[in-house]
């Protein structure tokens, strides 16, 4: 397949078509069907209403036997696009080489057009539509037959075979997909096609080479850094250095620049303390991104500081944590319940404080974690070409060109159809990208000066006016009875809101963003209370990989080895005979299987053990470690992952591989801290990554896939997944080696890059 990242679909495209509505056109054959976002499935759920059609994706067979897919879907590097097409050529039953993947752009239509944005996000592009994309494959490849049936003149469908593209009758005769496709686009679809049975499967389930990466490695790939438009000023951003203060004057413009331009907090991207109208930033706009970028280091504007700046710090918010981890109000239903708030998740009918006092043994352990920046190598950026009053043109390497266009129209107070998206490429997304800040600011520059604008984020902007992964504080206390059971877990996680500071109203659980990972969980608990209590900081968060059970199952799989050497019994083995689930069994023993968990390895390591799950894919790991300088140095990683099906082993390998990478340099090295409301960490040289040198072996043990597929089992995400487990799998491994247990991450909380 091929892949042409930088096309889009104006947003004026048609709308209204009937979910199975084929529409006649020059080129042949074009089927609009629905591929949902992770946004739209939450606002469908639970809705007593039909959901409306929506079509957001374009399968066009083309005349000369030339075949286009187009999908919303951001390229960040996870494979989704190479994937969903992979998806589609399994029941439309021709080669992968044959589907070219387009970029599709964004709307505000409702129902959508076709070849409109995905939100990328929440590892749900592949397992949020694989079924629809098979169905839609399906129905396209049984009308281009009932097409070549009119033509040959026979209606026994058993008589005709397909193959890579083309129709063959019994008697030898054959049509191919172009020749057909004209004729195809004037008949009525069926409502539904048989798939191809699995035992005759092809294509999904195999390696297939990504057709993407030949570009990313010769070049060719165009990010948003590599976007120019002729004519066009270069923009830096530098913004109050204190979270929540605003600009007290503009100041004026450095000699050889062309405007100094002040920056709101635009409606849909306040977050924390950065409100609706602030003037939180300025962009220094001149001929070149290096002449900005010195010119904006230079300047120096006043800022006026939040009146609280004093006790927005790192030690402040601890204490807060510390206090709300023994005291907080219970949420009440109708009523304001602020920052501070105590929300139960979870409660078994069980007093879990009665069952804790009348266990033999009570374990109590209090597990830290805190902010952490995406820090994504391409850092943010746009470009806007704003001709007043017409149109304005957008370069952006987003996750969420939905709401990025919405953001834009209300900017500049255009429809829809005037304004023309390019969702580029992304080098790192991570989440971070998801927020669209710099898109409001650098279309507000280029309003402001008149003529087409990058604007680009200095590496210290990226690392200081981050939306980070929440910090926070948990404690857990449990009890073993004489046999060695668990008695009772009571659970409290203390964090900011990411969804709360979206401006979510939170219903009696609170936020999910903060409680995944930690409820729901197949261990025999015995009494069981989850809380999560949102702590009052204002410092922005958001979406970080793997979100909030990158926090819980560090705690939740800490404390159970800490409960498997109170019980005096090895950790795997402990969490084997309380699971409840027989996928996860079957996870477990995979990955201890895979790392001889009952043999010793190398002379003077050690290994751990952890399990958890994210996205509906259940993951354990095994981690190895051995001394290193000061700490742990990571020898080797098992990964075992159960989605449910795999598309294509050989992506899911690499993200997961990937996702160790970013879980080794958080649990190692990743923190923010706060002083008087500014961020500390400012660039690599303090924010330490791992060396090439120091990557583990990584082996990725995928389990077997379904022997039957069955629509009602629900498909795992993977992009975010090598993350959550690797942090708990790595401190146990260190208590095993050493006996110093770690409930404090990151381990080398000061490291730079010169160590």
């Amino acid at each position: 397949m091929n892949t042409t990242p930088t096309s889009s679909i104006p947003c004026n495209a048609a709308e209204g078509l009937d979910r199975r509505q084929f529409l006649a056109t020059s080129s042949g054959l074009t089927l609009g069907f629905f591929l949902s976002s992770k946004t739209e499935e939450a606002q469908a759920a639970g809705s007593t209403l039909s959901r409306p059609t929506v079509i957001n994706t374009w399968l066009s067979i083309n005349v000369d036997n030339s075949i286009n897919l187009t999908v919303g879907a951001s390229d960040m590097g996870q494979g989704s696009p190479s994937g969903l097409a992979q998806v589609l050529c399994e029941d439309l039953m021709v080669d992968p080489s044959r589907i070219t993947v387009l970029q599709g752009a964004p709307t505000v239509a409702a129902p959508a057009p076709i070849g409109t944005a995905i939100n990328t996000v929440g590892s749900g592009v592949t397992r949020g539509n694989f079924w629809k994309l098979r169905d839609a494959a399906a129905i396209a490849r049984e009308t281009l037959v009932n097409a070549a049936m009119l033509r040959l003149g026979d209606n026994n469908r058993d008589h005709y075979t397909v193959e890579n593209g083309r129709i063959r009758h019994i008697n030898g005769k054959s049509v191919s997909y172009g020749d057909v496709a004209r004729a195809a686009s004037q008949l009525s679809p069926p409502a539904s096609a048989p798939l191809v049975p699995d035992a005759q499967l092809r294509y999904i389930g195999k390696t297939i080479p990504r057709v993407d990466i030949p570009a990313k490695v010769d070049g060719s790939a165009v990010y948003g850094l590599d976007v120019r438009v002729p004519g066009m000023l270069y923009a830096v951003i530098k913004h109050c250095p204190s979270f929540g203060g605003t600009l007290a004057a503009v100041p004026p413009t450095p000699a050889g620049m062309t405007a100094v331009v002040p920056t709101k907090v635009a409606a849909g991207t306040a977050r924390g303390s950065e409100l609706v109208g602030a003037i939180n930033a300025l962009a220094v706009v001149g001929p070149t991104t290096w002449d900005a970028w010195q010119a904006a280091r230079r300047l120096n504007p006043q800022w006026t500081l939040p009146a609280n700046a004093a006790s927005l710090n790192s030690a402040q918010f601890m204490s807060d944590a510390q206090a709300l981890l023994s005291s907080a109000p219970a949420y009440v239903a109708g009523a304001a319940n602020p920052p501070g708030t105590a929300y139960i998740v979870e409660r078994s009918t069980a007093d879990v404080d009665l069952a804790l006092s009348n266990s033999a043994q009570q374990i109590e352990a209090s597990y830290s974690l805190p902010y952490v920046a995406h820090a994504c190598l391409e850092v943010l950026n746009c470009t806007v070409d704003y001709v007043a009053g017409q149109r304005c043109e957008v370069w952006a390497p987003t996750q969420s060109a939905k709401s990025a266009l919405t953001v834009v129209m209300a900017l500049t107070g255009m429809a829809a159809n005037q304004i023309i998206f390019h969702t580029t490429s992304l080098g790192g997304g991570l989440g971070r990208k998801a927020e669209v800040d710099f898109i409001s600011q650098a279309v507000q520059v280029a309003m402001a000066v008149g003529r087409p604008v990058k604007l680009m984020w200095p590496r210290e902007e990226d690392f200081t006016r981050d939306v980070y992964r929440p910090m926070a504080l948990v404690r857990v206390r449990a009890g073993l009875d004489a046999n060695k059971a668990i008695t009772g877990w009571r659970y409290r996680n203390v964090s900011p809101s990411i969804l709360g500071q979206r401006g979510a109203v939170l219903g009696a659980t609170g936020d999910s963003q903060g409680s995944e990972g930690s409820n729901a969980l197949p261990y025999s608990f015995g009494a069981n209370l989850v809380e999560w209590v949102s702590h009052t900081s204002p410092i922005p968060v958001g979406f970080w990989r793997s979100v909030g059970a990158s926090i819980n199952t560090f705690a939740v799989e800490s404390m159970m080895d800490e409960l498997a050497a109170a019980a005096g019994q090895d950790p795997y083995q402990f969490r084997r005979a309380r699971l409840t689930n027989p996928r996860w069994i079957a996870v477990l023993e995979a990955a201890a299987n895979a790392a001889s968990w009952g043999s010793p390895g190398p002379a003077g390591t050690a290994k751990g053990i952890a399990i958890g799950t994210a996205f509906n894919t259940i993951v354990a790991q095994v981690v190895e470690v051995s001394q290193g300088t000061g700490g742990p140095k990571v020898t080797r990683v098992w990964v075992a992952v159960d989605p449910y099906l795999v598309v294509n082993p050989g992506s899911v390998e690499a993200q997961i591989m990937g996702g160790v990478v970013h879980a080794l340099n958080a649990t190692l090295y990743g923190r923010q801290t706060f002083v008087n409301a500014a961020a500390q960490v400012k660039n690599f040289n303090n924010s330490r990554m791992i060396r090439l040198r120091e990557m583990p072996t990584v082996q990725v043990i995928l389990m077997p896939q379904p022997t039957a597929m069955n629509r009602a089992n629900t498909i795992g995400g993977i992009g975010e997944l090598g993350v959550p487990t690797f942090a708990p799998a790595l401190a146990n491994a260190w208590f095993k080696l050493t006996g110093a247990r770690v409930r404090s991450l990151p381990f080398f909380p000061t490291a730079t890059m010169s160590d």
